[in-house]
């Protein structure tokens, strides 16, 4: 059975919102911006500073960027473009993981906003 976590995070910097999943979940992080334009040619991303290197996931110019993404996340995640077009960045990662567990930050370079939350697997 599969199980869609999706969450849409309107919460700034210092103010994290904990979701919790069940490994093998697919789960949805998302980030109202506020623009109901579309962001798709923004730059923005997901990080966890506890790892090495920290980018979940990087997206310039309507692509994802790998150059600096952690390997442990290569191939596992995406953007919905479709959320992109509402101004929305909605991080989807498919069967989730024990190691996924942990703070993530979404910086939406265009405002310099950061979003957080605590991913409890």
């Amino acid at each position: 059975m599969e199980v869609l976590v999706l969450l849409l995070i309107c919460f700034s910097a210092g103010e994290a919102l904990n979701v919790r999943a069940l490994v093998g979940d697919d789960v949805t992080l998302s980030v109202d911006t506020k623009t109901s334009s579309d962001i798709g040619e923004n730059v923005m991303e997901w990080s966890r500073t506890d790892l090495t290197p920290d980018i979940v996931h990087q997206h310039e110019n309507r692509r994802t960027i790998y150059e600096h993404q952690n390997p442990a996340y290569r191939g596992r995640t995406m953007l919905s473009a479709e959320d992109l077009a509402r101004g929305i960045i909605s991080l989807k990662m498919p069967r989730v993981r024990l190691a996924d567990e942990g703070n993530y930050t979404c910086l939406f370079k265009s405002t310099e906003n950061m979003y957080s939350v605590h991913l409890l697997v």
